[in-house]
């Protein structure tokens, strides 16, 4: 059985999505198997849909199996974000991993990786990140000098670059296939291109106006999905909604004690907390804490580990385990069989819990992102729900 595995956001889920997963099915996989962030996202924001509502939107459309990729990696840097999706993907043994890039070559990406995995490359861009540049166009700038490639590349191949990096970095066997990516740039902000518009588009999209708006533009059961969410006030969901917790938490903090946990060194630490005791909104408060010392998802993630007490050591360590957020028939039986090979523990409800400190320290930041996350809703709900919701399981037709 040849098994494909796709790393996402889905954040919401659109037309790349669709287009990877079928270019895969059409390359003869029999299972895809997809490791998809939870509740909050590589930006440090919440996702707009919760892991389950995504997982079912994959799973009817084409994916076998979704796990979710657990807190802190989801909402990390791409290095760490990459490496966590690499290491599920190669311990549950999936044959390939395939991912969208702006180049669509390989081999370009390769070098890239190459040249970012040295010393030398990571002592060029700390330096250059500590003189205000960290920006991802100064860092691809920084590859094409050092690698001696001249080539464009977008945000998007950071991610690329970064599962190339994970899979040399672990000793990996699964084999990378990468697909040029259509439609809109990463970022892009507006709905230029309908087919294939961006997250960032359709998310901005949905914040200025209804969900109505944004359903045309998601494909086939997303915007079915979505409505439905929107409807029983899950979504969208996003920190606005837990404004009060936010600010009030930080503000309380000390500073010192901020300064213990990841990403808020570099005098980062006494600007949140001086942020969070002025502002009186949450828009206030990102204009507080922004800098041309640090991009703006470095500061919200930063954010988002004080309020969740995310250390250093938690990124350092190996995944304990996996939650199952959705599968049919097909991802059932891969699971069933990886788990008579693999040391990885794939969980369905909390009993399945390894019973070692990593999995015990995994589970309490999991516990904390739940109970934020239940805050950023619409409609807040309790702390602990989304961690007693069973798998979205599909029946295979007969």
């Amino acid at each position: 059985m040849k098994t494909v595995g796709i790393i996402c956001e889905c954040n919401p889920f659109h037309g790349g999505h669709q287009y990877l997963i079928d270019c895969a099915r059409k390359s003869g996989a029999e299972a895809v198997i997809c490791v998809m962030s939870g509740n909050f996202v590589q930006r440090g924001e919440a996702a707009v849909l919760s892991p389950h509502a995504r997982a079912e939107i994959l799973v009817s459309s084409g994916a076998d199996a979704v796990v979710e990729l657990p807190f802190p990696y989801a909402a990390s840097s791409a290095e760490f974000f990459g490496r966590a999706g690499v290491e599920i993907l190669s311990r549950l043994g999936v044959d390939e991993i395939w991912f969208g890039s702006e180049t669509g070559d390989l081999s370009i990406l390769s070098r890239f990786a190459e040249t970012a995995a040295s010393p030398a490359f990571r002592e060029a861009y700390i330096k250059r990140a500590e003189g205000g540049d960290g920006t991802a166009s100064a860092y691809f700038e920084l590859l094409s000098e050092m690698s001696g490639v001249d080539a464009t590349c977008a945000p998007n191949d950071i991610l690329a670059i970064s599962y190339l990096r994970a899979i040399r970095t672990l000793g990996s066997n699964i084999r990378p296939v990468t697909v040029k990516r259509q439609g809109s740039g990463y970022a892009e902000e507006t709905l230029i291109d309908e087919q294939f518009p961006s997250a960032t588009a359709l998310r901005h999209m949905w914040e200025e106006h209804e969900v109505e708006a944004v359903l045309p533009y998601l494909p086939g059961i997303c915007g079915e999905v979505s409505r439905r969410e929107v409807r029983a006030d899950r979504a969208p969901a996003s920190l606005k909604n837990a404004e009060a917790l936010v600010l009030g938490t930080l503000a309380l903090t000390p500073q010192k004690e901020l300064e213990c946990y990841a990403g808020l060194c570099g005098g980062l630490a006494g600007r949140i907390r001086k942020a969070a005791t002025r502002a009186t909104t949450l828009e206030e408060f990102w204009q507080l804490c922004a800098t041309k010392k640090y991009p703006d998802a470095r500061i919200r993630r930063g954010v988002l580990y004080a309020l969740l007490r995310a250390k250093k050591e938690d990124f350092r360590k190996p995944v304990a385990y996996v939650r199952l957020l959705g599968a049919n028939e097909t991802g059932r039986a891969f699971l069933a069989s990886a788990r008579k090979t693999s040391d990885l523990c794939v969980v369905t409800r909390q009993t399945d819990l390894p019973n070692t400190p990593e999995a015990e320290r995994q589970f309490e930041l999991e516990t904390a992102v739940a109970a934020l996350y239940s805050k950023c809703l619409p409609k807040a709900i309790a702390a602990d729900e989304q961690l007693r919701r069973p798998p979205v399981i599909f029946e295979d037709k007969k």
